[in-house]
């Protein structure tokens, strides 16, 4: 048989019309590269409004228009957040660690508040029994020994009181005029305008100074902070002679117990006099958090590093110098 057979030729109406139509397609599909790649697209004819200029009014329109058809990137933008992963271990059933001194320091809370209470109940108590009394005297059936008795039972009230509320007088007495609560009595100098703002400079020096030692190596700046925060840390720096500057806010809490605010307050004042280390009372707790770029309220931050602010530090010891002095004419007064 020669190779030639038009048998093999013959194939169904059906089939060769498929075949036209796959070769048709075939030659109006272009491959698409660098070179011709906008050539299977329509020419678009331009028409005289495309040359028309639009208003400024018009134009802002137009914007808004766009702005409003544009979507929202909210998900975009939070898919950006950086959010390190937490090291360590993490438990299901986590405990929250409160320290010593936040225990006593709610203690003392509870314990002021119970007095106000009763002395609430005691002057609700008064007042009840003097409208008794009023009455009886206007009814002329008051005896003198009603008297005598009320007498005995409200002496002996506040004898019950004195002895538990003598700690709580004691630390709203201010022992001068110039103190109150925004300005407590163990601080040593006035605040001026000039150390607020030295203060608030040298803070915020040093917390960008920490945040790029972070940025750069994380172990490092961890092993060498600029600065640290909170009465605990500021104590074992202090322990160990790394602290330059020691700065306590003007209006932490009064707390007299043992073990309390005040008696750390104390002993942070006396190391730093036995050390020679500059404290300084210049800003109040929402300040300090704000100079640090924190949330929660500072009482007390200790410097440890003050390589890049020392001009800022001398201004500082300057001002500090002035503002003790004006302290003890004040109170010397």
């Amino acid at each position: 048989m020669s190779k030639s057979s038009g048998k093999l030729n013959i194939i169904n109406q059906n089939t060769y019309e498929d075949l036209q139509n796959d070769n048709k397609e075939s030659a109006q599909m272009m491959l698409r590269s660098a070179k011709n790649k906008n050539m299977h697209k329509k020419e678009q004819q331009c028409s005289l409004l495309d040359f028309v200029i639009l208003s400024r009014k018009q134009q802002k329109q137009q914007k808004r228009v766009n702005r409003k058809r544009r979507p929202h990137l909210i998900i975009a933008r939070n898919s950006f957040i950086y959010q390190p992963k937490r090291k360590g271990k993490t438990r299901q059933n986590l405990k929250i660690h409160i320290s010593r001194l936040k225990r006593i320091i709610r203690n003392f809370r509870r314990t002021k508040q119970q007095m106000s209470d009763y002395h609430n109940d005691v002057n609700h108590l008064e007042a009840t029994f003097r409208g008794m009394l009023i009455e009886q005297s206007n009814k002329q059936k008051l005896n003198v020994k009603v008297e005598d008795n009320l007498s005995n039972q409200l002496d002996m009230q506040q004898n019950v009181i004195e002895p538990k509320e003598k700690l709580i007088c004691k630390s709203m007495q201010a022992t001068h005029q110039i103190h109150s609560r925004r300005f407590r009595s163990y601080c040593d100098n006035c605040t001026t305008k000039l150390l607020k703002e030295l203060t608030t400079r040298l803070l915020n020096d040093l917390e960008r100074f920490q945040k790029r030692a972070y940025a750069i190596n994380e172990i490092k700046a961890r092993a060498h902070p600029r600065l640290v925060v909170g009465f605990r840390e500021s104590l074992a720096r202090m322990r160990i002679n790394k602290v330059k500057l020691l700065l306590l806010a003007i209006d932490c809490e009064s707390c007299p117990t043992k073990g309390g605010l005040d008696d750390i307050i104390d002993e942070l004042k006396s190391v730093c006099q036995l050390q020679l280390v500059p404290y300084c009372f210049s800003l109040m707790r929402r300040e300090l958090a704000y100079a640090l770029h924190k949330r929660a309220q500072i009482s007390c931050v200790a410097i440890l590093d003050l390589d890049g602010v020392n001009d800022t530090f001398q201004q500082l010891l300057h001002e500090l110098h002035e503002a003790r002095q004006f302290y003890k004419e004040l109170t010397a007064a």
